[in-house]
């Protein structure tokens, strides 16, 4: 009985796990705002771009867009200016996710309902 190894708790094992989309909305807040601005900045980038490869369009490339709003905003250093600019950023995530998810939706819903028109 002793070389019994003791179980891990439930939660980290399905955190490790855990892959997609949902992992990008449960970010523990406390700990982004602990963040300076900078990582904050570079997190939100990574997140991102990891969503533009699921982007709906493809002919509106998101990555290169993402990149030239990033190299934009680059030199900005007043930081009301970046916490603006990193709401606007957690806005459009919020927005892809939407997007994405709806696709998503309208595929699966073709292929079970092919007889159906849109709703």
């Amino acid at each position: 009985m002793s070389s019994l190894t003791p179980l891990r708790p439930l939660s980290s094992t399905l955190r490790q796990s855990h892959r997609g989309y949902a992992s990008v909305l449960n970010t523990p807040t406390e700990v982004a705002r602990e963040l300076p601005l900078r990582l904050k900045a570079i997190k939100l980038y990574k997140e991102l771009h990891r969503l533009g490869r699921d982007y709906p369009d493809p002919k509106y490339d998101f990555n290169k867009r993402l990149r030239r709003a990033f190299e934009k905003n680059a030199k900005v250093t007043d930081p009301e200016q970046l916490k603006k600019q990193l709401e606007l950023g957690e806005h459009i995530k919020k927005e892809v996710l939407a997007l994405i998810s709806l696709k998503k939706f309208r595929h699966l819903r073709r292929s079970y309902h092919a007889n159906e028109g849109p709703r």
